[in-house]
C-alpha cells in the first residue's frame, strides 16, 4: 500500500477562496452543502462561500494542492463552539485524516480558551469523535 502524505492546515477563508475545492469535495463525497439541495449538482457556490465566511475556524487536509478533507466549527469566540462538519474524500478514508482534522480543530479552539466544544455524531462519525475527546454523559442533543 502506498503511503499518502497529507497536510492539515488552518484555512484563512477571508483571504483565500476555498469554495471551488470544497465544492469538489462535496461532489466527491455526495454531501449536500445546503438543505434545499436535492442533489450535489444543484447547490450554488455562494452557499459554500457564505458558510466558509461565517465559520469561526476551518481546517483543510491537502494531498499536494488537492483538498481531500475539511472540518469547520461555529463559535461565539468566547466560550462555546460547535463542530459543524468533518468530511474526507472516500479514497482518503481510513487514513486518520478525519481524526487529525478534528484534533486540529479542537486544539485550535482550546488555544482560544473555548472550553465548551460540542458535536452531534452520526453513527459513522461516532468513533472519530470518540478518539479525540471524552464522551458526554448526561447531556441530550436536540434537533429543531
Amino acid at each position: 500500500m502506498v503511503e499518502i502524505k497529507t497536510n492539515i492546515e488552518r484555512l484563512d477563508t477571508l483571504s483565500i477562496d476555498y469554495s471551488e475545492q470544497l465544492a469538489a469535495l462535496y461532489r466527491e463525497t455526495g454531501k449536500h452543502p445546503h438543505p434545499d439541495c436535492t442533489t450535489v449538482h444543484e447547490f450554488n457556490i455562494s452557499h459554500i462561500r457564505k458558510a466558509l465566511c461565517n465559520s469561526y475556524a476551518c481546517f483543510g487536509a491537502f494531498d499536494g494542492d488537492k483538498m481531500v478533507g475539511f472540518a469547520r466549527a461555529l463559535s461565539d469566540g468566547i466560550s462555546d463552539a460547535y463542530i459543524a462538519e468533518i468530511i474526507v474524500s472516500p479514497s482518503y478514508r481510513k487514513l486518520e485524516i478525519g481524526t487529525k482534522l478534528c484534533a486540529s480543530l479542537v486544539k485550535f479552539l482550546k488555544e482560544k480558551k473555548i472550553e465548551w466544544i460540542t458535536a452531534i455524531a452520526t453513527p459513522e462519525a461516532f468513533s472519530l469523535y470518540s478518539k479525540v475527546g471524552a464522551q458526554m454523559v448526561n447531556h441530550t442533543p436536540f434537533r429543531f
